[in-house]
């Protein structure tokens, strides 16, 4: 690879990090102000969990629908930056018009709120998309780094949003939210590489898709037992050691161990193979989660949570990169929109656990990720045994 091609590889790809950051960003703005724009809207505080619950259904069906567009698209480059380009655009605005829409009309904001989901859902799958298809396979690994990276580096500092933007116009945070994923989609796209890259065709086809159905199984399980450690057990395994007001510097450090990880994460998959790298991902993941509700010390705790965060840059990224590699070539945005639709759906699940069901699973709600991540790893296990080989992917040998 020369000089410049690293050079704008690695453009491309910090350009895809800061398109997941201001998304995340924008998602973490939308849920503090969301209870404030019910209010203002006169709906009852109960719609709260059902309307985010919802967003993750919209956002895992346009996953996959936006995924298999970008695939049909993969040969007109045009096409697919002007969808990228129109609804990112279309998105920036709905979401600006959010606070002052909560006044109006009840309708009206559910309308636009149901715009602004459907159109943000394009900088999912499709941005990682748009450059993996032109990617060479040594390149995967680059891309789910700058992907996951963006996304930890935002979830790092939601915790601090909340007292950054106490006090400040809800019209101004949104504005700026949304104008920020708008600019950094156009940095993307500007970046993108022209259609003659894709003479960076290996000739690679896609894995049938049924064949990739189990691994999906195997994220949806871990990704929601991680779910639930990181955004339900984990503030209160905090506050058996510290007051409230501790709890934004001690939040991001999960995603410290995450992000540090990650970046070793390709490297070990072509090492060891994906298969490895996500099974030793599990197990750590599921001891880690597990040893947190044991832990009796805060020092002990911060530990366990860098080591969890380690666990699922492991995992996460090592399926990533499967889906990535397996998909290629010409199934890249339905491999993709698969994996961010099962990401989404594992969000539905963990938010109806925790605002409809954590009473009923009080006794065991600290031991319930270690059991959904170890029996992910079960189903990995079977998998990969059942298999005559492995399919092609990164590692493999």
């Amino acid at each position: 690879m020369s000089v410049a091609t690293g050079k704008n590889s690695l453009s491309r790809g910090l350009a895809l990090a800061g398109v997941q950051f201001f998304f995340t960003l924008g998602w973490t703005v939308y849920a503090l102000y969301l209870p404030d724009l019910l209010k203002g809207a006169g709906l009852a505080a109960s719609w709260l969990p059902w309307l985010l619950m919802v967003d993750q259904l919209i956002f895992a069906a346009m996953d996959i629908a936006f995924g298999i567009a970008a695939d049909r698209m993969a040969d007109t480059y045009r096409r697919l930056a002007r969808l990228l380009l129109w609804l990112t655009s279309l998105s920036a605005v709905a979401f600006l018009l959010l606070p002052s829409l909560a006044p109006v009309s009840p309708g009206l904001l559910l309308l636009v709120l149901a715009i602004w989901v459907i159109s943000a859902s394009v900088v999912r799958a499709p941005t990682m998309v748009l450059l993996a298809k032109r990617a060479k396979a040594a390149q995967q690994g680059q891309l789910v780094l700058c992907y996951a990276g963006g996304m930890a580096l935002a979830s790092a500092l939601s915790p601090f949003l909340g007292l950054w933007l106490k006090g400040v116009d809800p019209q101004l945070v949104f504005a700026l939210s949304g104008l920020a994923l708008l600019g950094a989609v156009l940095v993307l796209l500007r970046l993108a590489p022209v259609p003659p890259d894709l003479e960076a065709d290996d000739g690679q086809q896609p894995v049938a898709f049924a064949s990739y159905l189990p691994l999906l199984a195997v994220l949806g399980l871990a990704a929601f037992g991680f779910q639930v450690h990181a955004f339900v057990n984990a503030a209160p395994l905090y506050l058996l050691h510290v007051g409230k007001d501790s709890l934004p510097w001690l939040m991001p450090l999960l995603w410290l161990g995450f992000f540090a990880t990650l970046l070793a994460v390709s490297a070990l998959v072509k090492r060891f193979a994906a298969w490895s790298v996500v099974a030793a991902g599990l197990l750590l993941t599921a001891l880690a989660s597990y040893g947190a509700g044991l832990s009796g010390g805060l020092a002990g705790l911060i530990g366990l949570q860098l080591l969890t965060g380690a666990g699922w840059a492991m995992v996460f990224g090592g399926l990533m990169e499967q889906a990535g590699v397996d998909g290629r070539r010409g199934a890249e945005g339905l491999f993709m929109g698969s994996f961010f639709a099962v990401l989404a759906i594992s969000s539905f699940a963990r938010i109806a656990l925790a605002t409809q069901y954590l009473p009923l699973l009080q006794p065991v709600r600290f031991e319930l990720p270690a059991a959904l991540l170890l029996a992910a790893g079960f189903c990995l296990a079977v998998y990969v045994l059942k298999r005559p080989k492995f399919p092609s992917g990164p590692g493999r040998g």
